[in-house]
């Protein structure tokens, strides 16, 4: 007996959207699974070196949805730590200790969760909308006008 949840016509395609999002944790590709998206730690190249997607899909406010997604995060991280310190020194909580270290790690997290959150976001963006040729550099109507000139 077949499952209708990997047909897109007939509901969620679960195993799509957990293969882009296993990739997409993996830094990676969330379309081929294909490495080197950023050419610095947090500057995304135009597009994936194995498969040419577009990495920012072609819209202007795409980032948002990876702002939102690094800003939760962050913000995770940070509560998480403040009741794992608070948890383990209970009922001596050093307060103004624990303060400043939150402070302190308020201005790290984010960069250092920027990377995940840009592919994490590319994935969710990918499963509800699958890729088309437009998504792909170099291919038809994308073709610069040397490429087109050279065809």
């Amino acid at each position: 007996m077949s499952s209708t949840t990997s047909n897109p016509r007939h509901g969620f395609p679960w195993a799509r959207a957990a293969r882009h999002l296993g990739r997409a944790l993996r830094l990676r590709c969330p379309n081929c699974g294909g490495g080197g998206l950023f050419r610095q730690w947090i500057l995304l190249k135009r597009s994936c070196p194995r498969c040419h997607l577009f990495l920012d899909r072609g819209e202007p406010d795409h980032f948002l949805g990876a702002y939102v997604v690094n800003f939760v995060t962050a913000e995770f991280i940070i509560a998480f730590a403040a009741l794992g310190v608070g948890w383990a020194t209970w009922p001596d909580v050093p307060w103004t200790a624990l303060k400043w270290g939150l402070i302190a790690l308020m201005i790290p997290a984010p960069f250092v969760t920027y990377p995940w959150a840009r592919t994490f976001w590319l994935a969710i963006d990918l499963i509800f909308r699958p890729v088309t040729l437009r998504d792909l550099e170099g291919h038809g109507e994308n073709a610069t006008t040397a490429e087109s000139a050279a065809r």
